[in-house]
């Protein structure tokens, strides 16, 4: 058979294969801590600015934060917003803080100077030390710069209007007393600092009105007021006094208290 007779046998064709190339990755810049540490502390400096001390604290750090960051190609946005909003913190911070200081300075200054003056000494302190505090029935009490005289006792008074009622083995007395300043400056005489003095235990006033009444004020030298002072004593009770005591500086720079007396 010749030749041509025969088959022809058609190998197939193979397209190449392209080989596929990954895409190039764009390299992931790296995180800048300290950058976004600077933005936060700057905002928590910015919104408590005005708290004095924590503020400006809190603004510095975020401004120091802030230029180290800075130092990094990365983040510096937020690095600068970390020290913008730090430094606005740190300035209400100081000014917060300055005023505080001021308060402190001058609250203190005003002690001292109150201090000071407690500390100056009662003119005339050992005369009155050594004067007499004890007084009788009858005499005139010279309770310091003041004289008190007591010019009548009414006992078992009935107060008007409603009052506290009253036991058997208890009653109401009325002390009418006169105070005159001898002194050369002005005192002031308030109800409140004569006590009852019964058997060496003292009681206030009674809050009762008894016309004419002894009414507080500040009395010129020569001054004199004159009023009405309700107790409650025992009933018949014969040890009582008046009371009055008195707070001065001694020679040595030390607070006493000087306590008067007067029977009734």
């Amino acid at each position: 058979m010749p030749d041509d007779d025969q088959p022809k046998i058609i190998e197939p064709t193979v397209a190449p294969v392209e080989q596929v190339r990954p895409a190039p990755q764009q390299p992931v810049a790296p995180t800048n801590g300290l950058a976004i540490a600077s933005f936060v502390v700057g905002i928590v400096a910015f919104i408590s600015g005005w708290i004095p001390f924590w503020g400006l604290l809190v603004g510095v750090a975020a401004v120091v934060l802030g230029m180290i960051a800075l130092k990094k190609p990365e983040g510096k946005g937020l690095s600068i917003t970390g020290i913008v909003t730090g430094g606005l913190g740190a300035l209400a911070g100081l000014t917060a803080t300055a005023f505080v200081i001021l308060a402190i300075v001058s609250s203190g200054a005003i002690n001292e100077s109150r201090y000071s003056q407690m500390q100056e000494e009662t003119p005339g302190a050992q005369e009155m030390i050594d004067a007499k505090k004890d007084f009788a029935k009858g005499e005139v009490g010279a309770f310091g710069p003041l004289d008190v005289t007591v010019n009548s006792v009414t006992r078992n008074y009935t107060p008007t209007g409603s009052v506290e009622p009253l036991n058997d083995r208890s009653e109401y007395i009325v002390v009418n007393i006169t105070v005159e300043n001898m002194g050369e400056d002005s005192e002031y005489v308030s109800h409140n600092d004569f006590l009852i003095n019964e058997g060496g235990l003292t009681s206030n006033r009674e809050r009762i009105d008894s016309s004419p009444e002894f009414k507080s004020g500040s009395l010129s030298p020569g001054e004199t007021v004159n009023g009405n002072l309700v107790y409650k004593v025992v009933k018949d009770a014969t040890d009582l006094k008046i009371q009055y005591s008195l707070d001065i500086i001694t020679p040595n720079s030390r607070s006493d208290t000087l306590v008067y007396t007067l029977a009734i």
